[in-house]
């Protein structure tokens, strides 16, 4: 009788561990499943992370580039004088024209704390109402990262009004004192 109670104590001690391997297995099982989901998340979130940084870094590659534009490093009077030709070029036409007859540099000056500097010049100009409009707002545009247009605004402003006659065009006659700004030695 002895015998046989120990072998049913061995048989119920064998069964209850063996259902508790049974449910340990599983739940190891279950873990390496969920091991690997969370292997695959981790990939997955390095390749977006990866999208977003390679995305991240080109933005603020344009974003220096169109700084260095919008902002340059000296008076760069010479990229200056090219973007006016570039924007006459653009505008003029012959019943609508847009003429720049004279663009004189003057001294730089430098801010009162140092962090900037800038380059007033006197343009004289010869417009249409449309263009000496286009003209008003590129300088308004300008310091725009999206436009890429030079940091500029408008000191004084003299305006005359012609009437041309046959060609029924009417031009606006006027001087204009401009500061173009960039970046100071601080």
């Amino acid at each position: 009788m002895l015998c046989l109670a120990v072998i049913a104590g061995t048989l119920a001690l064998g069964y209850f561990k063996y259902s508790e391997y049974i449910v340990v297995k599983a739940a190891v099982i279950e873990n390496q499943s969920y091991l690997e989901t969370l292997k695959n998340s981790v990939a997955d979130e390095k390749v977006e992370f990866q999208n977003s940084k390679t995305e991240y870094d080109k933005l603020v590659g344009e974003m220096e580039d169109g700084f260095k534009e919008v902002f340059p490093s000296s008076d760069n009077y010479t990229e200056l004088t090219r973007s006016f030709d570039l924007l006459e070029s653009k505008l003029n036409r012959v019943k609508d024209p847009f003429l720049i007859s004279n663009i004189d540099y003057q001294e730089i000056q430098t801010s009162e704390d140092g962090t900037y500097k800038y380059l007033p010049l006197r343009m004289t100009i010869s417009a249409s109402n449309d263009n000496f409009t286009r003209f008003m707002q590129y300088i308004e545009e300008s310091g725009s990262l999206s436009e890429k247009v030079r940091l500029m605004d408008i000191q004084s402003i003299n305006l005359s009004l012609n009437d041309n006659g046959n060609d029924g065009v009417n031009t606006i006659n006027f001087s204009i004192k401009i500061n173009a700004y960039f970046q100071g030695n601080k």
